[in-house]
């Protein structure tokens, strides 16, 4: 797959693909927002300045005020959206899953596993989905828990076989319950587990347009999780033969016959 195909394999590509251009300009301004906050790990070497540095963030967006906001990425991002508590919410979950990650925090049971993965990426995935939405329009509970499903198994997968490309354990294999099968076997049970996850979110009557894109990244990296969970040896962290484009209409195709249906159609 070449480089591009993989990096239009992230949320926001696939959310600015099924929106109106008012919404892709909410959802650019919150993906770059949110990549700020993400990458000060990366970019701040000293623990201390890197949680001050989150302090900080946290206090400029509990304001919800384009005016007062002193950032740039946060006065476009208030110019742009319609800020509300559950978006406050959701970007308090992302910087505390930060905070988590320079101190080292990992999950020791399934459920603080699901509370990380929340935190990683479902908060993520259900922030965008608010904004894909129309005006009026709320997630309902259903799909609230599918964005989280959704977030949760794509976090694990795309973590599971970085691990394998890197040729290191996943770290987050401890808070299952099934032991690795071969010593030093962390990768498959991360990647099983990320594979019962996106079954489970399929089963949620979520539906709407405004989650569409959610449908089609979640077909595209079930099938990227079955091609890593089907070979033997995982080499590297790139399954071959994927065309980028041609998983790109299946998955449109599958993800709007998918919110079409009824609930009683999922039953």
């Amino acid at each position: 797959m070449s480089n591009s195909a993989r990096n239009n394999l992230t949320p926001s590509f696939y959310a600015r693909l099924f929106c109106s251009s008012e919404q892709q300009a909410v959802l650019d301004a919150t993906t770059a927002l949110h990549r700020e906050i993400t990458s000060i790990p990366h970019a701040v070497s000293e623990f201390t300045v890197a949680q001050a540095k989150l302090a900080w963030w946290r206090i400029e967006l509990g304001a919800g005020n384009a005016k007062t906001a002193r950032h740039p990425l946060a006065r476009a991002y208030f110019d742009l959206s319609k800020y509300n508590p559950r978006e406050f919410e959701l970007f308090a979950a992302i910087i505390e899953g930060v905070e988590d990650r320079i101190a080292g925090v990992l999950p020791d049971s399934e459920t603080t596993l699901a509370m990380h993965c929340h935190k990683t990426m479902g908060a993520y995935m259900e922030l965008l989905a608010s904004l894909t939405l129309e005006p009026g329009q709320v997630l309902t509970p259903e799909s609230r828990d599918f964005c989280s499903l959704v977030g949760a198994g794509i976090y694990l997968s795309t973590h599971a076989v970085a691990c394998a490309a890197h040729e290191q354990d996943c770290e987050l294999a401890s808070a299952l319950p099934a032991n690795p099968s071969e010593p030093g076997d962390t990768i498959k049970p991360v990647l099983a587990h990320a594979d019962g996850l996106m079954h489970r979110a399929l089963t949620l009557p979520s539906g709407g347009q405004g989650l569409i894109y959610h449908h089609a990244m979640l077909r595209i990296h079930q099938r990227l999780n079955s091609k890593a969970l089907s070979r033997a040896k995982l080499e590297t962290g790139k399954p071959p033969q994927l065309n980028g484009f041609r998983m790109l209409v299946c998955a449109w195709q599958g993800a709007r016959a998918a919110v079409a249906r009824s609930p009683q159609q999922d039953s």
